[in-house]
């Protein structure tokens, strides 16, 4: 369940299935943490990289002191108590929704009920909802998290050498469109970025006709 983890299961995947040198390696989320660092540790196996909505480590410590940021993040507090088992459980998993709405809101022609009772299920035993919170409480240690010892900067501390997109929604404040500007400038020759107008942080579930055109003509230069 660590990232390191995650990054070193990307590349064992391609390996197991003879991906070549043209492979693209995308992410969303915890997968956009495992995109950034999988492809800077293996950039051999991947020629072009696509994120969505996890920008590079360094640009989260924008802002991090500021209140409104820390009730943005309050779940990765939140879920570090061993008493969010049972809170995140009660009444069909209403934190869940909250936290959903918390980051997308209504985004206008999406119809999230589909993708949230997915989601439920996915999570409907305490057995399954602990591991989603260890994602937490092993990435985010609160022992760790932000010290010297934190494991995640380690992993994370090279940006692709590949052409990468970064898509990122609107609604989603993590970044704006001067940050997107920056994190562009950062990445190798060939690399674009988009706000995807409108859409929160579910963007691929929100906006699916232009976030894969956008990919599409990405992977087509």
């Amino acid at each position: 369940m660590r990232l390191p983890d995650l990054i070193a299961d990307a590349n064992a995947l391609h390996e197991a299935l003879g991906g070549g040198s043209d492979a693209v390696l995308i992410g969303h989320d915890w997968g956009g943490f495992t995109t950034w660092g999988a492809a800077a540790a293996a950039p051999e196996r991947w020629a072009k990289v696509v994120v969505n909505d996890v920008p590079p480590l360094p640009f989260y410590d924008r802002g991090g002191a500021d209140p409104a940021r820390i009730e943005r993040y309050v779940h990765f507090y939140f879920f570090q108590m061993a008493v969010a088992d049972q809170l995140v459980a009660a009444n069909d998993l209403a934190y869940l929704d909250w936290l959903w709405d918390h980051w997308t809101g209504n985004v206008p022609g999406y119809d999230s009920t589909e993708d949230r009772k997915a989601m439920k299920e996915g999570l409907n035993t305490p057995e399954r909802l602990h591991l989603g919170l260890e994602l937490y409480r092993q990435n985010f240690p609160a022992a760790t998290f932000g010290t010297p010892q934190w494991d995640m900067p380690r992993v994370l501390d090279r940006l692709p050498s590949q052409p990468t997109l970064y898509l990122h929604g609107t609604e989603d404040p993590v970044v704006d469109e001067a940050t997107l500007a920056e994190i562009i400038a950062m990445l190798p020759p060939g690399s674009d970025g988009a706000m995807i107008e409108g859409a929160g942080h579910h963007l691929l579930a929100e906006k699916p006709q232009e976030v894969n055109r956008r990919i599409l003509a990405f992977l087509a230069r």
